[in-house]
């Protein structure tokens, strides 16, 4: 949050402690409040969008804790359908105000830009955000407009949206698109490598649609089956038998099925889940696009990480005694894998998170 709002004072000078306030709070809960009405909500839009004119701006502005700012005026905007657009963020805002720790992130972030305000790094005196934060406290922390101050020096238009959901558009147009030409099931697989944000893709995407989806997670070799020679095979350390034989086939079947997701913590399989047909499914996980199942797929994605971050990232989910694990043994394995098959090279779209990561 230190970065974010420091960033945010030195792009834009003239906000005041209202604006500050006002990206906390983005960052904290999103755009603060559920679409209920769509129709109104897309008309809204569309006038917003008609009153701008594109330019070459960044399409996203981070605002931190995996938020960002769609910006409407972006050229790459034009692309995007109004439609989609509401989509993303009516989703996107059901998956924010669900989550347990807003508050305390918006605490949280108001102490740093306490903070930063006391050590004079703020464009405003330590007096005014006093007294504002006075004041919106008493309010009950309502949602904040940007000040008349901001509006007039930078004509703000944009929506607030998890950062996942823009890296995500490719993918989301090619499954409406699969969606509205094939009757019957689609099924798409999304590999990469590990930590690269596969899992928090997935479960954006069922957020947007009435799906089915499976982890490859649940599918890693039994110990018993973990020998030299499966794991010298590139991709050998999933059981991608099992998932062909118990989820692909039940895919393809149209009907009901079962199976039960093996547990590495446990060394066991878990009570079996019955899985009931819908018209998508999402196969997310390192090994999705092994050769063995590719024939189900109808579109391929793949999810690109730095190793730096990647390593950032590990270490934060998983503690230093698995990121050492990962970096002697998974990670080795899942680069070969990569590499024989040629996992990146090859997919239908290819998904770099910092290709979103500009903070104009």
């Amino acid at each position: 949050m230190e970065h974010i709002l420091t960033a945010h004072f030195s792009k834009y000078p003239q906000m005041t402690p209202q604006d500050a306030v006002k990206l906390i709070y983005q960052s904290s809960f999103g755009g603060g409040h559920l679409i209920t009405d769509t129709t109104a909500a897309l008309s809204y839009l569309r006038a917003e969008r008609a009153a701008v004119t594109a330019a070459p701006l960044p399409l996203c502005e981070d605002i931190g804790r995996g938020m960002t700012r769609l910006s409407l005026q972006a050229e790459q905007c034009t692309s995007i359908d109004d439609t989609m657009l509401i989509r993303i963020f009516s989703a996107s805002a059901k998956r924010v105000l669900s989550r347990k720790d807003n508050r305390q992130r918006m605490e949280d972030g108001l102490s740093v830009l306490t903070q930063l305000t006391a050590q004079r790094k703020a464009p405003f005196s330590e007096e005014e955000l006093s007294a504002y934060l006075e004041e919106y406290r008493a309010a009950g922390y309502p949602i904040v407009r940007h000040s008349d101050i901001y509006r007039q020096a930078y004509a703000p238009a944009y929506r607030v949206m998890e950062s996942v959901f823009p890296m995500l558009l490719p993918l989301i147009s090619a499954i409406d698109h699969l969606l509205a030409v094939n009757s019957g099931p689609v099924c798409i697989a999304i590999d990469g490598n590990a930590a690269a944000g596969k899992t928090t893709a997935a479960e954006a995407l069922a957020s947007l649609y009435d799906c089915n989806v499976f982890h490859m997670d649940d599918f890693f070799l039994p110990f018993h089956m973990r020998t030299p020679q499966r794991l010298a095979e590139p991709g050998g350390n999933v059981h991608y038998e099992r998932f062909h034989d118990e989820v692909i086939s039940g895919i393809l079947s149209q009907k009901s099925f079962s199976y039960a997701p093996y547990s590495c913590n446990e060394g066991a399989y878990l009570p079996p889940i019955t899985v009931k047909p819908k018209h998508l499914s999402i196969i997310e996980g390192s090994y999705a696009h092994h050769p063995r199942l590719q024939h189900a797929y109808d579109l391929r994605a793949a999810m690109q990480i730095d190793p730096e971050e990647q390593k950032k990232r590990i270490l934060r989910r998983n503690g230093e005694e698995l990121l050492q694990m990962f970096l002697t043994r998974w990670i080795p394995l899942e680069s070969t894998y990569f590499h024989t098959y040629r996992i990146f090279s090859e997919a239908d779209i290819l998904i770099n998170p910092k290709s979103l990561q500009n903070h104009g």
